[in-house]
């Protein structure tokens, strides 16, 4: 399966195909495409593949084509039972996009961003109120997290793992050492009724 970088999306973090493939045993072909402009950083990388990857699942493993319903959604289940520590994954992101250009408006303060030098601000009105657009200095910030990007990383406190991922962490091992055959579902079973039979104590 091809996953590959694309240039020209500035919105969208990531696309996954699912296309009909004749050449193919399972009839089914699926590619990814990521953006360069919005997955800038490796938690969004991650969170976008891990998003796009349950969509290909949902056609290449359960044949459908069913968007963000319950065949995707299962498998981000699957997803986030594997790796529990992972942050929840959405049906849209909610990524601040980090544009090379800022123009504001010298009236009300109003900024909006662009990848090139494409907003004439001769011709251009703000929406807000009818001034005018300035182009500002460059920034060369880049946004670091996952979600909002607001902070330097170096500002940003370091997200605490989940009681539960801590606990899998600690005891997944000794449960499969029990066990070598146990399948990942079933030590997960049993790790999760540990835990709970833990937090009722």
């Amino acid at each position: 399966m091809a996953i590959t970088w694309n240039v020209k999306m500035t919105k969208t973090a990531g696309i996954c195909y699912n296309e009909v493939d004749r050449s193919k045993a399972s009839g089914r072909n699926a590619r990814v495409e990521l953006s360069t402009k919005v997955v800038d950083c490796p938690a969004r990388l991650r969170d976008t593949l891990v998003h796009e990857l349950c969509h290909a699942a949902a056609w290449l493993v359960s044949g459908y084509k069913s968007g963000h319903g319950p065949v995707w959604q299962d498998w981000v289940s699957r997803a986030t039972g594997v790796f529990p520590e992972l942050p929840s994954i959405g049906r849209c992101h909610n990524y601040e996009i980090a544009c090379k250009y800022q123009y504001k408006c010298i009236k009300c303060g109003f900024s909006i961003g662009r990848h090139s030098k494409s907003l004439d601000t001769e011709r251009k009105v703000c929406g807000r109120c009818l001034g005018r657009f300035e182009l500002l200095a460059m920034s060369a910030r880049k946004p670091t997290s996952a979600t909002t990007a607001s902070q330097p990383a170096a500002l940003r406190t370091p997200r605490t793992p989940a009681p539960f991922a801590i606990f899998v962490k600690k005891n997944y091992g000794s449960v499969k050492k029990n066990s070598q055959d146990l399948k990942h579902a079933d030590a997960m079973r049993i790790l999760g009724e540990k835990f709970k039979e833990m937090k009722t104590v």
